[in-house]
């Protein structure tokens, strides 16, 4: 029996041995994440003859898509494929294919390594790190590689990468080689990421009444750091979940932590907060917004057991809780002190607005 899929990559890294050749299908068209949905024309895509298409890595990589797995005419006989639960067509985008040729490639590696922490498969936690991945491959494109030396990520020798712990986080134990300042390769060397989405973080503000909103919640890391009160003053954040910018990720997040809307937005920095062991690459911004009628309160998505209480304070009793430590965390100091120095232009343009 064949197997028949809408993208060559996304075949070959669910299963690289197996001889994928070109094929049509008819009666059908690929989605968003190259599932199929009846339709009066046909898609292209490969077949391959494969021992058992309803088993791994195809049934792991088929369940996280949803839908069913049927028998459908191929141009010179009939292969299994995946049906899309919803008969919703969309565009099967260059940026989607990379995605899921990513996710396929994790799934293999799951289930070459399976523990109780990783299996069952969870597709949304590596779909999220897909997409950063696919982020940075588009956008590192545009940063400057001009005081470091110049070493690049092919020149890096990977000898193992697992994923023992895979869930909404995912843990990566590797071990590699990498270029040596001295021009030498270092030894083999293990290490150990904890791999994150893409986050956005936005600081609320009102330069009319210079006016700054805070988020307050409970942070786990902080309670297991031992700290003796792990609810963490920030500014709004969110995890880019979605393929949508960034930008609508900050608009979404403020509406749903702050009840507030946005007016603009500021760009402070995009950064690794913590590249030694976390993969999360934050973009950060400050928002303009009017305080003017915003009351504090309690925020957040109780389907995703937020609760988030907003405070808002005049710019000086903000830049205090720097001097006081309360103010501990990368985002919200950068924040702040970003702030600090672009508040006079920022109130000068909404006195002139």
């Amino acid at each position: 029996m064949r197997v028949f899929l809408t993208d060559r990559s996304v075949a070959q890294a669910l299963l690289p041995t197996a001889e994928w050749r070109d094929d049509r299908i008819s009666g059908f068209q690929p989605n968003g994440q190259g599932a199929l949905v009846p339709d009066a024309g046909g898609c292209d895509g490969v077949s391959a003859k494969v021992s058992d298409p309803l088993q791994e890595p195809f049934v792991s990589y088929f369940n996280g898509l949803l839908g069913d797995v049927k028998q459908v005419p191929l141009q010179d006989g009939t292969a299994f494929a995946l049906i899309a639960p919803a008969n919703t067509k969309a565009d099967f985008t260059a940026q989607a294919r990379r995605t899921e040729e990513l996710v396929a490639a994790d799934t293999v590696r799951i289930l070459g390594d399976s523990t109780s922490q990783n299996t069952p498969v969870v597709r949304a936690g590596l779909v999220m790190r897909a997409r950063s991945y696919v982020r940075a491959e588009q956008s590192q494109r545009h940063v400057p590689v001009a005081q470091r030396r110049g070493f690049r990520a092919d020149q890096v020798q990977d000898l193992s990468r697992s994923l023992p712990y895979a869930r909404y986080f995912d843990v990566e134990d590797l071990t590699l080689r990498h270029p040596r300042f001295d021009g030498g390769m270092s030894p083999p060397i293990d290490r150990t990421v904890m791999r994150s989405a893409d986050a956005v973080t936005v600081l609320p503000y009102d330069p009319k009444l210079d006016q700054v909103v805070l988020v307050e919640q409970f942070r786990p890391a902080a309670y297991v750091r031992g700290d003796s009160c792990p609810w963490v003053l920030e500014p709004v954040a969110g995890r880019c979940d979605g393929d949508e910018p960034v930008e609508e990720v900050a608009r979404r997040e403020m509406i749903e932590e702050a009840g507030l809307t946005l007016l603009s937005l500021k760009n402070i920095a995009s950064y690794y907060p913590s590249p030694g062991c976390l993969s999360e690459y934050l973009y950060s911004f400050v928002g303009i917004v009017d305080l003017s009628q915003a009351e504090t309160g309690v925020h957040g998505v109780a389907g995703e057991d937020e609760d988030i209480q907003t405070h808002i304070l005049d710019f000086d009793a903000a830049m205090a809780l720097v001097t006081s430590g309360e103010a501990d965390n990368g985002p919200l100091l950068l924040s702040l002190f970003w702030l600090a120095a672009n508040r006079a232009g920022l109130r000068a343009g909404a006195s002139a607005a």
